[in-house]
């Protein structure tokens, strides 16, 4: 009888360890995981070179990303500076342009006077074709 008592008793026992793993298997699992690492890194050589490897990978990994954006900034740099020359061009090829044209369109006015002398209307209508301009 008094093992089956103790029986009864260490049977509850394990019921309560249960309950209490299923509540704070985190806390289980944090503790176990260092353990299990110690385990493993023990046999394989020290712990210590692992770590010295991993920073080592994460230095090169932080010097690669930061190349890679003092590139970009380059790059994106160059790319502006690309574009402001070549709109200032433009601007400058459109004054020319445009200057020329407005000479080219005063000549062919000045020879319209002259056609025209005695039609206005006509002298109105090639006004408007040549500037493209709507006669009202």
């Amino acid at each position: 009888m008094q093992i089956t008592l103790i029986w009864l008793a260490v049977q509850a026992w394990f019921k309560k360890v249960g309950a209490w793993c299923k509540k704070y298997w985190q806390i289980l699992l944090g503790a176990a995981i260092p353990i299990i690492l110690t385990l493993i890194f023990r046999k394989r050589g020290d712990l210590s070179n692992i770590l010295d490897r991993i920073n080592d990978d994460y230095k090169k990994e932080i010097d690669v990303i930061e190349n890679q954006h003092a590139t970009e900034i380059e790059k994106r740099e160059n790319a502006q500076k690309l574009y402001l020359e070549t709109i200032e061009r433009l601007e400058e090829e459109y004054e020319n342009a445009s200057e020329t044209l407005d000479s080219n369109k005063k000549k062919k006015i000045k020879e319209l006077i002259e056609k025209y002398k005695d039609d206005p209307d006509g002298l109105a209508n090639e006004i408007a074709e040549l500037t493209g301009m709507k006669r009202v």
